[in-house]
């Protein structure tokens, strides 16, 4: 009954249908034979391949757009590696092989061809989902001045959870644009969220056994309407100190009543000293009083003269592409410098930073040696919060307005100077012990806070403990989770792989272009250490010329051209068999598309070449001549394509047997 209501919509749906002969040949009932029939038609129909070619041809363009937005990884978890995918490239699999096998025999080249192309097509989706599920690419980061690095950075992130009873377990993350994650579990923690930009707060509890001192500063402006808090404490010694834009927080412990006063007194600076020249030529060291010697040539020896032509105090590059300083305060001095070696002269640009290399440009004595010791640099706004002897607190604030100090007791409003900004003492603890903490950044509390803090907002994930209690952790800060139960040790990061190998960089070498500072080529020299064997190898990696180890490739990937001790590389694992299927698919493709367009052309070709030798060897039989060249038929030495040769002794049956070969 159910076969008799559904064969209206199959003959109407496939009003052409010829049943496979080895279906009709079957014994069974007709109507079971004629459904399965009509479904297996259907399976290899282009009914069935338009709608699916374009619903995947839309999840890909789709999917394109998607991956833009939320990256590769995602986008290979939802879509690419889904089932519902999965199962439609499965399904269009099935339909390219019904349909080449219901064109069985397959005889001529058109059928040849549309038989290849097929089965090309689905070597080619055999060889992608291999691609999909069995390959692993990442990056690896190495170091001359490091040891050996055993673990590539793949895209994604985990999460690595260690419980109370010492059980780890690892998984990988999925993150979704609107904030929801994928496990919503892991262990005996949910997964609640995820945020890609929450604010770090530290404040400190009475809970140390310890003696620990920490104050929190509370700065308010009604001009800006914010009000901020801020702790300092003695320990971590980071939180001694915290700079709010160009004022600054400090807390210091005065050792006697001595440096006490020192403290508390405003600061004399030596309005003349702006630093230290050092020289050093041809054996000889000289040293120079910066201010003194400015714009006032020094002779080093007969011929041979130096000059201090400029001072940067704060030494910038300007709008202009010129060197400038930013402000009167020595924070970044540098000077510029003029030898004079008779017609020869060099422009010299030290930098009281030692960390900076002075910088030449005209003909340079290769035996002067130049080196600026700055003066030090002197605070201009500051808060200082100073611990007594005997455990009192006590404050002093310099600002453009002047310098101020006096004792510091809780709820006193303290004006530094700093526009209309206040300062009050909120809290003190003794026995500090310090807790971060890491709030989203939502909405009122987005606005609230500082552009510049805005930006430097931490991705973190939302997790919820057994107890109840939840928290976020931030990404690449191991966090601790303490519960009833016991404490559990969190890390939320970068997914990471480990190698069946080491990688050593030995060298990085960089080859320029002669005459210039062009770069050429970039080499990374590396040792790989194979475990199994416990042997090294040493190969050479470069742009385009990768190097293959135990079935992975390596390839230089990027460089650092301020850090040459550093290199990347990109690390591609994919199995031989996997790219043996992409590429014997698509040549399967390409030849059977080939076969299918010209090969019906190039048979008629051949056959009438064929045709053409048959034909001639039979009329030189037929009249005793071995040359060809002497058939009336011949121009040139060559038949007339399309004239019948005048032979009466070519038969018929053998032009059919002829043309049929």
């Amino acid at each position: 009954m159910i076969i008799k209501l559904l064969s209206p919509f199959f003959t109407m749906l496939l009003p052409r249908f010829n049943f496979w002969g080895w279906v009709t040949r079957r014994s069974a009932p007709p109507q079971k034979l004629n459904v399965v029939g009509i479904i297996v038609q259907f399976l290899g129909s282009v009914r069935l391949a338009v709608p699916l070619l374009g619903t995947i041809a839309f999840l890909l363009i789709g999917a394109t757009f998607y991956e833009s937005r939320v990256g590769s990884a995602t986008v290979q978890q939802l879509i690419y590696k889904s089932p519902w995918f999965g199962a439609l490239m499965f399904l269009l699999a099935v339909n390219l092989g019904v349909s080449t096998a219901l064109r069985y025999p397959w005889r001529g080249a058109r059928k040849i061809g549309f038989a290849l192309t097929h089965i090309g097509l689905i070597v080619i989706i055999a060889g992608s989902a291999a691609v999909i599920h069995l390959n692993t690419e990442g990056m690896l980061l190495v170091r001359t001045d490091s040891g050996p690095n055993t673990e590539i950075r793949v895209e994604g992130d985990s999460l690595e959870v260690i419980a109370p009873d010492q059980s780890r377990q690892q998984t990988d993350v999925l993150i979704r644009p609107n904030g929801r994650v994928w496990p919503r579990k892991v262990g005996e923690l949910s997964l609640l969220g995820y945020s890609d930009r929450t604010l770090k707060t530290v404040s400190f509890v009475d809970t140390a056994s310890v003696e620990n001192l920490a104050v929190k500063l509370q700065l308010s402006s009604d001009r800006m309407g914010q009000t901020l808090e801020q702790w300092l404490a003695i320990a971590p010694a980071a939180y001694q100190k915290s700079d709010l834009g160009p004022a600054h927080l400090d807390l210091v412990h005065a050792s006697d009543d001595t440096a006490l006063g020192e403290i508390l007194t405003p600061p004399v600076p030596n309005a003349g000293e702006w630093g230290t020249l050092k020289l050093t030529f041809k054996g000889k060291t000289l040293e120079l009083d910066v201010k003194k010697a400015l714009r006032t040539p020094t002779q080093l020896q007969p011929g041979t003269t130096l000059e201090i032509t400029q001072v940067w105090p704060d030494f910038r590059m300007m709008d202009n592409n010129q060197p400038g300083t930013a402000s009167p305060q020595f924070r970044n001095p540098a000077l510029q410098v003029l030898v004079q070696q008779g017609d020869r002269q060099a422009s010299w640009y030290v930098f009281g930073n030692p960390e900076f290399q002075p910088i030449t440009s005209g003909t340079a004595d290769g035996s002067l040696e130049l080196s600026y010791l700055a003066p030090p640099s002197l605070p201009t706004d500051y808060f200082r919060v100073i611990v007594a002897p005997d455990g009192a607190l006590y404050y002093a604030t310099q600002s453009s307005q002047g310098f101020n100090s006096g004792e510091l007791v809780p709820g006193q409003t303290i004006q530094p100077g700093w526009a209309d900004f206040k300062i009050q003492l909120a809290q003190v603890i003794d026995h500090a012990a310090i807790q971060r903490t890491f709030e989203p950044m939502r909405g009122e509390s987005m606005r609230a806070v500082a552009p510049s803090l805005q930006a430097e907002g931490m991705p973190a994930l939302h997790i919820a403990t057994p107890d109840g209690t939840d928290r976020w952790i931030p990404w690449g800060e191991p966090t601790a989770l303490e519960t009833p139960a016991g404490t559990y040790y969190t890390a939320f990061g970068p997914k990471r792989l480990g190698l069946p190998f080491s990688v050593a960089l030995n060298d990085f070498i960089v080859e320029r272009n002669e005459g210039s500072e062009s770069v050429a080529m970039w080499t990374s020299d590396v040792t790989l250490h194979d475990f199994s064997i416990q042997q090294d190898h040493r190969r050479k990696v470069w742009m385009n010329h990768p190097t293959w180890f135990k079935g992975w490739k390596l390839a230089q990937a990027s460089w650092n051209p301020g850090d040459l001790n550093q290199s990347t590389l990109q690390l591609k694992r994919e199995p031989w068999w996997v790219t043996a299927l992409t590429w014997g698919g698509s040549l399967l493709v390409v030849f059977g598309i080939g076969l299918l367009f010209y090969g019906r052309a190039v048979m008629m070709q051949l056959k009438t070449w064929r045709l053409q030798s048959f034909g001639l060897n039979i009329w030189g039989l037929n009249h005793g001549r071995s040359n060809p060249q002497d058939s009336p038929q011949l121009a040139g030495g060559s038949p007339v394509v399309g004239q019948p040769l005048e032979s009466p002794k070519l038969a018929e049956p053998d032009l059919a047997i002829a043309t049929d070969s």
